[in-house]
Protein backbone atom coordinates (compact mmCIF):
# COMPACT_ATOMS: atom_id res chain seq x y z
CA UNK A 1 0.00 0.00 0.00
CA UNK A 2 1.55 3.30 -1.15
CA UNK A 3 0.79 6.36 0.98
CA UNK A 4 1.72 9.96 0.03
CA UNK A 5 3.99 11.61 2.57
CA UNK A 6 1.83 14.76 2.75
CA UNK A 7 -1.06 12.72 4.20
CA UNK A 8 1.19 11.40 6.96
CA UNK A 9 2.40 14.93 7.68
CA UNK A 10 -1.22 16.16 7.99
CA UNK A 11 -1.97 13.19 10.27
CA UNK A 12 0.93 13.97 12.60
CA UNK A 13 -0.14 17.63 12.79
CA UNK A 14 -3.68 16.52 13.71
CA UNK A 15 -5.11 18.06 10.52
CA UNK A 16 -6.10 14.87 8.64
CA UNK A 17 -9.76 14.35 7.81
CA UNK A 18 -11.63 11.13 8.55
CA UNK A 19 -10.69 9.46 5.26
CA UNK A 20 -7.02 10.42 5.55
CA UNK A 21 -6.94 9.24 9.16
CA UNK A 22 -8.32 5.87 8.11
CA UNK A 23 -5.69 5.60 5.36
CA UNK A 24 -2.86 6.18 7.84
CA UNK A 25 -4.36 3.73 10.33
CA UNK A 26 -4.65 1.10 7.60
CA UNK A 27 -1.09 1.71 6.49
CA UNK A 28 0.21 1.53 10.06
CA UNK A 29 -1.42 -1.85 10.61
CA UNK A 30 -0.71 -3.31 7.16
CA UNK A 31 0.15 -7.03 7.29
CA UNK A 32 2.92 -8.39 5.11
CA UNK A 33 4.79 -11.69 5.11
CA UNK A 34 8.04 -10.65 3.40
CA UNK A 35 11.34 -10.25 5.18
CA UNK A 36 13.74 -7.37 4.58
CA UNK A 37 16.19 -5.07 6.32
CA UNK A 38 14.57 -2.73 8.81
CA UNK A 39 14.71 0.96 7.83
CA UNK A 40 15.56 3.01 10.94
CA UNK A 41 13.91 6.15 9.53
CA UNK A 42 10.73 4.23 8.89
CA UNK A 43 10.81 2.81 12.40
CA UNK A 44 11.02 6.33 13.80
CA UNK A 45 8.12 7.44 11.61
CA UNK A 46 5.95 4.59 12.78
CA UNK A 47 6.77 5.46 16.39
CA UNK A 48 5.47 8.98 15.78
CA UNK A 49 2.28 7.58 14.27
CA UNK A 50 1.95 5.16 17.17
CA UNK A 51 2.19 8.06 19.63
CA UNK A 52 -0.46 9.92 17.65
CA UNK A 53 -2.78 6.92 17.85
CA UNK A 54 -2.15 6.79 21.59
CA UNK A 55 -3.06 10.48 21.85
CA UNK A 56 -6.31 9.82 20.01
CA UNK A 57 -7.09 7.03 22.44
CA UNK A 58 -6.43 9.42 25.31
CA UNK A 59 -9.33 11.47 23.97
CA UNK A 60 -11.74 8.58 23.66
CA UNK A 61 -11.88 6.39 26.78
CA UNK A 62 -13.54 7.17 30.11
CA UNK A 63 -11.29 6.11 32.97
CA UNK A 64 -11.79 6.15 36.71
CA UNK A 65 -8.91 4.97 38.90
CA UNK A 66 -9.55 4.44 42.57
CA UNK A 67 -6.14 4.90 44.18
CA UNK A 68 -5.74 3.41 47.61
CA UNK A 69 -4.34 5.54 50.40
CA UNK A 70 -5.67 9.01 49.69
CA UNK A 71 -8.66 7.64 47.64
CA UNK A 72 -7.90 10.21 44.91
CA UNK A 73 -9.74 9.68 41.63
CA UNK A 74 -8.19 10.50 38.33
CA UNK A 75 -10.74 11.15 35.60
CA UNK A 76 -9.98 11.26 31.91
CA UNK A 77 -12.84 12.03 29.54
CA UNK A 78 -13.08 10.28 26.22
CA UNK A 79 -15.77 9.89 23.59
CA UNK A 80 -15.08 7.59 20.64
CA UNK A 81 -12.61 4.83 21.49
CA UNK A 82 -14.54 2.07 19.88
CA UNK A 83 -14.63 3.82 16.50
CA UNK A 84 -10.86 3.66 16.13
CA UNK A 85 -10.05 0.67 13.94
CA UNK A 86 -7.04 -0.86 15.64
CA UNK A 87 -5.44 -3.54 13.52
CA UNK A 88 -4.15 -5.40 16.54
CA UNK A 89 -3.17 -9.01 16.94
CA UNK A 90 0.28 -8.70 15.38
CA UNK A 91 3.81 -7.67 16.29
CA UNK A 92 5.31 -5.48 13.62
CA UNK A 93 8.76 -5.77 12.10
CA UNK A 94 8.76 -2.49 10.18
CA UNK A 95 10.49 -2.58 6.83
CA UNK A 96 10.94 -0.42 3.76
CA UNK A 97 7.66 1.25 2.86
CA UNK A 98 5.86 1.56 -0.48
CA UNK A 99 5.46 5.28 0.17
CA UNK A 100 9.22 5.58 -0.42
CA UNK A 101 9.01 3.30 -3.47
CA UNK A 102 10.23 0.28 -1.50
CA UNK A 103 8.67 -2.67 0.20
CA UNK A 104 5.93 -2.23 2.76
CA UNK A 105 5.90 -2.83 6.52
CA UNK A 106 6.13 -6.41 7.65
CA UNK A 107 4.23 -8.07 10.46
CA UNK A 108 4.84 -11.30 12.29
CA UNK A 109 1.37 -12.75 12.59
CA UNK A 110 -0.04 -13.81 15.92
CA UNK A 111 -3.08 -16.04 16.11
CA UNK A 112 -6.19 -14.03 16.88
CA UNK A 113 -8.53 -14.78 19.78
CA UNK A 114 -12.00 -14.14 18.42
CA UNK A 115 -15.14 -13.39 20.37
CA UNK A 116 -18.00 -15.85 20.67
CA UNK A 117 -20.95 -16.57 18.40
CA UNK A 118 -24.23 -18.49 18.28
CA UNK A 119 -23.48 -21.97 19.59
CA UNK A 120 -25.14 -24.22 22.12
CA UNK A 121 -25.93 -27.83 22.96
CA UNK A 122 -29.52 -29.02 23.17
CA UNK A 123 -30.11 -31.96 25.52
CA UNK A 124 -33.31 -33.84 24.69
CA UNK A 125 -35.44 -35.78 27.17
CA UNK A 126 -33.84 -39.08 26.12
CA UNK A 127 -30.35 -37.70 26.82
CA UNK A 128 -29.41 -37.15 23.19
CA UNK A 129 -27.15 -34.12 22.69
CA UNK A 130 -27.47 -31.95 19.60
CA UNK A 131 -24.81 -29.37 18.72
CA UNK A 132 -27.02 -26.59 17.45
CA UNK A 133 -24.32 -24.58 15.67
CA UNK A 134 -23.61 -27.52 13.34
CA UNK A 135 -27.14 -28.97 13.11
CA UNK A 136 -29.09 -28.41 9.93
CA UNK A 137 -31.80 -25.75 9.93
CA UNK A 138 -35.35 -27.04 10.19
CA UNK A 139 -37.13 -29.58 12.43
CA UNK A 140 -34.96 -31.24 15.08
CA UNK A 141 -37.40 -33.32 17.09
CA UNK A 142 -41.08 -33.69 17.89
CA UNK A 143 -42.36 -34.60 21.34
CA UNK A 144 -45.53 -34.22 23.36
CA UNK A 145 -47.39 -32.31 20.66
CA UNK A 146 -44.53 -29.85 20.11
CA UNK A 147 -42.07 -29.61 17.22
CA UNK A 148 -38.56 -28.25 17.81
CA UNK A 149 -37.33 -26.11 14.91
CA UNK A 150 -33.87 -24.61 14.45
CA UNK A 151 -33.52 -21.31 12.58
CA UNK A 152 -30.45 -20.00 10.81
CA UNK A 153 -30.36 -16.90 13.02
CA UNK A 154 -29.06 -18.77 16.06
CA UNK A 155 -32.29 -19.78 17.74
CA UNK A 156 -34.61 -22.71 18.33
CA UNK A 157 -38.38 -22.58 18.71
CA UNK A 158 -40.85 -25.01 20.30
CA UNK A 159 -43.96 -24.89 18.14
CA UNK A 160 -47.15 -26.63 19.35
CA UNK A 161 -48.56 -28.91 16.65
CA UNK A 162 -51.59 -30.28 18.51
CA UNK A 163 -53.60 -29.84 21.68
CA UNK A 164 -51.74 -31.26 24.64
CA UNK A 165 -53.76 -33.63 26.81
CA UNK A 166 -53.91 -32.90 30.56
CA UNK A 167 -52.56 -36.37 31.33
CA UNK A 168 -49.34 -35.83 29.37
CA UNK A 169 -46.31 -35.98 31.64
CA UNK A 170 -43.83 -33.10 31.55
CA UNK A 171 -40.89 -33.72 29.21
CA UNK A 172 -37.83 -31.57 29.91
CA UNK A 173 -35.10 -30.27 27.59
CA UNK A 174 -31.96 -28.32 28.44
CA UNK A 175 -30.04 -25.84 26.31
CA UNK A 176 -26.43 -25.13 27.32
CA UNK A 177 -24.16 -22.40 25.99
CA UNK A 178 -20.40 -22.87 26.43
CA UNK A 179 -17.88 -20.14 27.02
CA UNK A 180 -17.80 -17.95 23.88
CA UNK A 181 -21.34 -19.04 23.00
CA UNK A 182 -24.81 -17.52 23.07
CA UNK A 183 -28.22 -18.70 21.90
CA UNK A 184 -31.92 -17.95 22.07
CA UNK A 185 -34.95 -20.19 22.46
CA UNK A 186 -38.67 -19.61 22.08
CA UNK A 187 -40.61 -21.81 24.50
CA UNK A 188 -43.90 -23.48 23.69
CA UNK A 189 -45.91 -20.71 25.41
CA UNK A 190 -44.26 -18.03 23.24
CA UNK A 191 -41.79 -16.85 25.88
CA UNK A 192 -38.42 -15.86 24.37
CA UNK A 193 -35.16 -16.43 26.25
CA UNK A 194 -31.68 -15.25 25.28
CA UNK A 195 -28.78 -17.04 26.97
CA UNK A 196 -25.38 -15.45 27.54
CA UNK A 197 -22.13 -17.42 27.47
CA UNK A 198 -21.56 -20.23 30.01
CA UNK A 199 -25.27 -20.51 30.84
CA UNK A 200 -28.02 -23.10 30.75
CA UNK A 201 -31.81 -23.24 30.74
CA UNK A 202 -33.89 -26.30 31.67
CA UNK A 203 -37.55 -26.16 30.65
CA UNK A 204 -40.55 -28.36 29.78
CA UNK A 205 -41.13 -29.08 26.11
CA UNK A 206 -44.77 -28.20 26.86
CA UNK A 207 -45.96 -26.55 30.06
CA UNK A 208 -48.56 -28.25 32.24
CA UNK A 209 -51.92 -26.61 32.73
CA UNK A 210 -51.62 -23.78 35.24
CA UNK A 211 -47.83 -24.06 35.65
CA UNK A 212 -44.87 -22.42 33.92
CA UNK A 213 -41.48 -22.90 35.54
CA UNK A 214 -37.93 -23.07 34.16
CA UNK A 215 -34.46 -23.38 35.70
CA UNK A 216 -31.60 -20.98 34.87
CA UNK A 217 -27.90 -20.92 35.61
CA UNK A 218 -25.59 -18.22 34.29
CA UNK A 219 -27.37 -15.29 32.62
CA UNK A 220 -30.54 -14.97 30.60
CA UNK A 221 -32.85 -12.28 29.28
CA UNK A 222 -36.57 -13.14 29.24
CA UNK A 223 -39.52 -11.75 27.32
CA UNK A 224 -42.39 -13.61 28.96
CA UNK A 225 -45.60 -14.23 27.02
CA UNK A 226 -48.92 -13.84 28.81
CA UNK A 227 -50.73 -17.15 29.38
CA UNK A 228 -54.27 -17.59 30.68
CA UNK A 229 -55.78 -20.50 32.58
CA UNK A 230 -59.10 -22.07 31.67
CA UNK A 231 -60.62 -20.06 34.52
CA UNK A 232 -59.42 -16.80 32.90
CA UNK A 233 -56.60 -15.93 35.33
CA UNK A 234 -53.01 -15.22 34.32
CA UNK A 235 -50.58 -18.12 34.75
CA UNK A 236 -47.37 -16.95 36.47
CA UNK A 237 -43.97 -17.65 34.93
CA UNK A 238 -41.31 -18.71 37.44
CA UNK A 239 -37.54 -18.78 36.94
CA UNK A 240 -35.67 -20.91 39.48
CA UNK A 241 -32.06 -19.73 39.65
CA UNK A 242 -29.49 -22.50 40.12
CA UNK A 243 -25.73 -22.86 40.64
CA UNK A 244 -25.21 -19.41 42.07
CA UNK A 245 -22.94 -20.30 44.96
CA UNK A 246 -25.73 -19.39 47.39
CA UNK A 247 -26.96 -21.70 50.10
CA UNK A 248 -30.40 -22.05 48.47
CA UNK A 249 -32.25 -21.38 45.25
CA UNK A 250 -33.82 -18.08 44.30
CA UNK A 251 -37.04 -17.67 42.32
CA UNK A 252 -38.27 -14.91 40.03
CA UNK A 253 -42.06 -14.83 39.63
CA UNK A 254 -43.68 -12.89 36.77
CA UNK A 255 -46.94 -12.68 34.84
CA UNK A 256 -45.87 -11.11 31.56
CA UNK A 257 -42.76 -8.97 31.39
CA UNK A 258 -39.21 -8.34 30.18
CA UNK A 259 -36.33 -8.88 32.59
CA UNK A 260 -32.72 -10.06 32.88
CA UNK A 261 -31.23 -12.44 35.45
CA UNK A 262 -27.46 -12.58 36.00
CA UNK A 263 -26.56 -15.49 38.29
CA UNK A 264 -23.02 -16.65 37.53
CA UNK A 265 -21.48 -18.58 40.39
CA UNK A 266 -18.21 -16.61 40.18
CA UNK A 267 -19.98 -13.26 40.69
CA UNK A 268 -20.75 -11.70 44.07
CA UNK A 269 -24.49 -12.33 43.80
CA UNK A 270 -27.61 -12.50 41.65
CA UNK A 271 -28.89 -9.44 39.78
CA UNK A 272 -32.48 -9.36 38.54
CA UNK A 273 -33.31 -6.33 36.39
CA UNK A 274 -36.81 -5.40 35.21
CA UNK A 275 -37.53 -3.59 31.94
CA UNK A 276 -41.30 -4.00 31.64
CA UNK A 277 -44.10 -5.32 33.81
CA UNK A 278 -43.63 -6.47 37.38
CA UNK A 279 -41.64 -9.27 39.01
CA UNK A 280 -41.08 -10.65 42.47
CA UNK A 281 -37.77 -12.14 43.56
CA UNK A 282 -37.74 -14.45 46.55
CA UNK A 283 -35.63 -16.89 48.50
CA UNK A 284 -36.05 -18.65 51.84
CA UNK A 285 -35.26 -15.46 53.79
CA UNK A 286 -36.79 -12.53 51.95
CA UNK A 287 -38.54 -11.24 48.84
CA UNK A 288 -38.58 -8.05 46.78
CA UNK A 289 -41.02 -6.60 44.25
CA UNK A 290 -39.66 -4.72 41.25
CA UNK A 291 -41.15 -2.11 38.95
CA UNK A 292 -39.55 -1.17 35.60
CA UNK A 293 -36.08 0.31 35.88
CA UNK A 294 -35.28 -1.34 39.21
CA UNK A 295 -32.85 -4.12 40.06
CA UNK A 296 -32.74 -6.53 42.99
CA UNK A 297 -29.39 -7.88 44.15
CA UNK A 298 -28.94 -10.92 46.36
CA UNK A 299 -25.37 -11.09 47.57
CA UNK A 300 -23.68 -14.25 48.80
CA UNK A 301 -22.68 -12.53 52.01
CA UNK A 302 -26.17 -11.32 52.98
CA UNK A 303 -29.51 -13.17 52.87
CA UNK A 304 -31.76 -10.22 51.98
CA UNK A 305 -32.46 -8.50 48.67
CA UNK A 306 -31.19 -5.00 47.95
CA UNK A 307 -33.27 -2.95 45.48
CA UNK A 308 -31.71 -0.11 43.49
CA UNK A 309 -32.04 1.80 40.22
CA UNK A 310 -30.73 -0.25 37.30
CA UNK A 311 -28.25 0.71 34.59
CA UNK A 312 -30.29 -0.86 31.78
CA UNK A 313 -27.70 -0.23 29.06
CA UNK A 314 -25.02 -2.01 31.07
CA UNK A 315 -27.29 -4.91 32.00
CA UNK A 316 -28.40 -5.57 28.40
CA UNK A 317 -25.03 -4.84 26.79
CA UNK A 318 -24.32 -8.56 26.26
CA UNK A 319 -27.64 -9.08 24.46
CA UNK A 320 -26.94 -6.05 22.27
CA UNK A 321 -23.49 -7.29 21.24
CA UNK A 322 -21.49 -5.05 23.57
CA UNK A 323 -19.32 -4.94 26.64
CA UNK A 324 -20.29 -1.93 28.74
CA UNK A 325 -18.26 -1.08 31.84
CA UNK A 326 -19.07 1.77 34.19
CA UNK A 327 -16.26 2.18 36.70
CA UNK A 328 -15.99 -1.60 36.93
CA UNK A 329 -13.09 -3.23 38.71
CA UNK A 330 -10.58 -4.91 36.40
CA UNK A 331 -11.34 -8.37 37.78
CA UNK A 332 -15.04 -7.93 37.02
CA UNK A 333 -14.13 -6.88 33.48
CA UNK A 334 -11.89 -9.91 33.08
CA UNK A 335 -14.61 -12.29 34.27
CA UNK A 336 -16.78 -11.14 31.37
CA UNK A 337 -13.88 -11.42 28.93
CA UNK A 338 -13.08 -14.95 30.16
CA UNK A 339 -16.64 -16.12 29.55
CA UNK A 340 -16.99 -14.60 26.09
CA UNK A 341 -13.54 -15.35 24.65
CA UNK A 342 -13.02 -18.67 26.48
CA UNK A 343 -9.64 -17.67 27.91
CA UNK A 344 -8.00 -17.83 31.33
CA UNK A 345 -6.54 -14.95 33.30
CA UNK A 346 -3.59 -14.56 35.68
CA UNK A 347 -3.00 -11.50 37.85
CA UNK A 348 0.49 -10.32 38.75
CA UNK A 349 0.64 -7.77 41.50
CA UNK A 350 -2.25 -5.99 43.18
CA UNK A 351 -4.81 -4.77 40.63
CA UNK A 352 -7.72 -4.33 43.03
CA UNK A 353 -7.51 -0.51 42.83
CA UNK A 354 -8.09 -0.35 39.05
CA UNK A 355 -11.55 0.66 37.82
CA UNK A 356 -12.28 1.31 34.14
CA UNK A 357 -15.17 2.48 31.97
CA UNK A 358 -15.86 1.96 28.31
CA UNK A 359 -18.06 0.48 25.60
CA UNK A 360 -16.69 -2.20 23.27
CA UNK A 361 -18.15 -4.43 20.57
CA UNK A 362 -18.12 -8.13 21.51
CA UNK A 363 -17.18 -9.17 17.99
CA UNK A 364 -13.62 -9.26 16.78
CA UNK A 365 -10.20 -10.02 18.19
CA UNK A 366 -9.72 -9.78 21.95
CA UNK A 367 -6.66 -7.57 21.46
CA UNK A 368 -8.82 -4.75 20.13
CA UNK A 369 -10.32 -4.26 23.57
CA UNK A 370 -7.20 -5.11 25.58
CA UNK A 371 -5.08 -2.62 23.62
CA UNK A 372 -7.57 0.17 24.35
CA UNK A 373 -7.68 -0.72 28.05
CA UNK A 374 -3.88 -0.75 28.15
CA UNK A 375 -3.79 2.65 26.45
CA UNK A 376 -5.27 4.16 29.63
CA UNK A 377 -1.83 3.78 31.17
CA UNK A 378 -3.09 1.95 34.26
CA UNK A 379 -3.02 -1.71 33.29
CA UNK A 380 -0.70 -3.91 31.26
CA UNK A 381 -1.50 -7.22 29.64
CA UNK A 382 0.28 -10.08 27.93
CA UNK A 383 -1.56 -12.62 25.83
CA UNK A 384 0.11 -16.02 25.87
CA UNK A 385 -1.98 -18.36 23.78
CA UNK A 386 -5.38 -18.32 25.47
CA UNK A 387 -4.13 -16.89 28.76
CA UNK A 388 -4.22 -13.20 29.66
CA UNK A 389 -1.62 -11.97 32.16
CA UNK A 390 -2.77 -8.76 33.81
CA UNK A 391 -0.51 -6.45 35.81
CA UNK A 392 -0.25 -2.78 36.77
CA UNK A 393 1.88 -0.37 34.78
Amino acid sequence: MSLPIHIIEKYLRGEANEQETRLVDDWFYTVQTEEDTVDEALVALRKQIGRRIHDRLDQSIDLAIAQRGNQRRKMLKFAAAVTIALGVGMYFLVQRSGMFGHKQPVAAKVEKVRGGNNKATLILANGAAIELDSAADGPIDSKNGVQIIKSEDGSVAYVPTQQRTPQSAAVWNTIITPRSGQYSVTLSDGTKVWLNAASSLRYPVSFREGSREVELSGEGYFEVATAMSEQGSKIPFIVSVRNTGLSGDMKVKVLGTKFNVMAYSDEAGIETTLLEGKVETANANSKASLTPGLQSTLEKTRPEFKVSKADIQRVLAWKNGEFRFNRMDIKGIMRQIVRWYDVSVEYRGNVDHIYLSGVFARKGDIREMLDILEATGTVHYQLEGNKIIVSTK
